[in-house]
């Protein structure tokens, strides 16, 4: 099997047509085998079909509480990727996938992290991680996370 390109996007946002007709063609042009999507702002249970020809498997957690969050993992077709389990945040933050890819077993973490308070989630995340992780893992997602304050903000704080 080939080498996985995977793209981690968020996308604020993926209800319009519009946008995710634009985004598939760019991750079309970048030959992306498997897509993390942040901020979907797809409520649990109501998911769209995204049925672009490119991109036909789909994994979803929305939130049920607001639109504003949501984790979509998506994989290329010709991605031989077999579903072993799954872990969906109710509040639409994470998405935890476990499957084979060509007799490999893949663990694909997806995270949208809160813009406050993210310290103290990572660490309420990292046990559920740690327990359901398996081959090889994958992470990706919007941390929410300053990496250098001098650089990444005005205040300098």
């Amino acid at each position: 099997m080939a080498e996985l390109q995977i793209a981690s996007y968020n996308v604020k946002g993926f209800n319009a047509p519009s946008k995710r007709c634009q985004i598939f063609a760019h991750l079309k042009r970048k030959n992306c085998s498997v897509i993390l999507l942040q901020e979907t702002h797809f409520r649990f249970n109501h998911y769209p079909n995204l049925s672009y020809s490119s991109f036909p498997e789909w994994f979803h957690c929305g939130s049920g509480s607001s639109a504003s969050r949501g984790v979509s993992i998506g994989f290329k077709k010709g991605i031989p990727f077999q579903l072993l389990a799954q872990i969906q945040d109710p509040e639409g933050r994470f998405l935890l996938l476990k499957g084979t890819i060509a007799n490999q077993i893949y663990t694909f973490i997806n995270v949208y992290a809160p813009n406050a308070g993210q310290f103290e989630w990572f660490v309420g995340l990292l046990p559920t991680v740690e327990s359901f992780m398996e081959g090889v893992t994958i992470v990706g997602g919007d941390f929410n996370l300053i990496f250098e304050p001098r650089l990444d903000t005005t205040s300098h704080k």
